[in-house]
């Protein structure tokens, strides 16, 4: 009986056969890559280099998310089957939920100034991709839902944006606390009270000028 190490490696020697063989260079493995350039040539247009950390940092918590997500919902549950993958990972990377998704995410972050427009541009992208580029992808043969639904799709989706703004919300919170911690001591740290003399030296001082 083979070992679950041996299984794995069974599975993932024919998964790279089956993208080689079916996958790579087909319609849908090009029509993958050119809406993820598409994708991407917009974001390096819009976006704002003076936030580019901040933007990536949010953009990389959404597609940690992400793959744990796919992780659980694709390889646990089977809700949903990749035929054409751009590269021969599982889950697979570059299709929507981890990469396309992050990139909108970052987009409205950077157009929002509060909680209530960053949702309802979240609210946009998820519904666009959900409801619009999955059944374009499903219609095309890149991928087969199994008891999962695109309104499944888009809360997950909408969810992840959210969550992701929070804790990119509360890392920057936390580094300026500390910053106006640090600020204060390079204030305060070099005001030092005046050393006071002992006081008998302060008696040994008077006797001698007394003498």
């Amino acid at each position: 009986m083979p070992t679950l190490y041996e299984t794995s490696r069974l599975l993932a020697s024919q998964s790279y056969q089956q993208w080689v063989s079916t996958e790579l260079f087909s319609f849908g493995w090009f029509f993958t890559l050119g809406v993820l350039a598409i994708i991407y040539v917009i974001w390096l247009k819009l976006v704002d280099t003076n936030r580019l950390s901040q933007l990536l940092l949010m953009g990389s918590l959404s597609a940690i998310g992400f793959v744990i997500g796919e992780l659980a919902l694709i390889e646990l549950f089977g809700v949903a089957e990749y035929k054409i993958r751009p590269i021969p990972f599982i889950p697979p990377l570059f299709i929507v939920s981890i990469t396309k998704a992050p990139v909108l995410f970052m987009l409205a972050q950077q157009y929002s100034t509060s909680w209530k427009i960053y949702a309802l541009w979240a609210a946009a992208g998820s519904a666009v991709l959900s409801f619009v580029l999955f059944p374009l992808y499903s219609l095309i043969g890149i991928f087969q839902l199994h008891n999962w639904s695109y309104f499944y799709q888009f809360i997950y989706m909408f969810t992840n944006g959210l969550v992701a703004r929070g804790l990119l919300l509360l890392v920057l919170s936390l580094e300026q606390g500390y910053s106006f911690r640090n600020g204060l001591n390079q204030v305060f740290g070099g005001l030092q009270p005046a050393a006071a003399k002992p006081l008998a030296m302060e008696k040994n001082e008077k006797i001698d000028s007394e003498q």
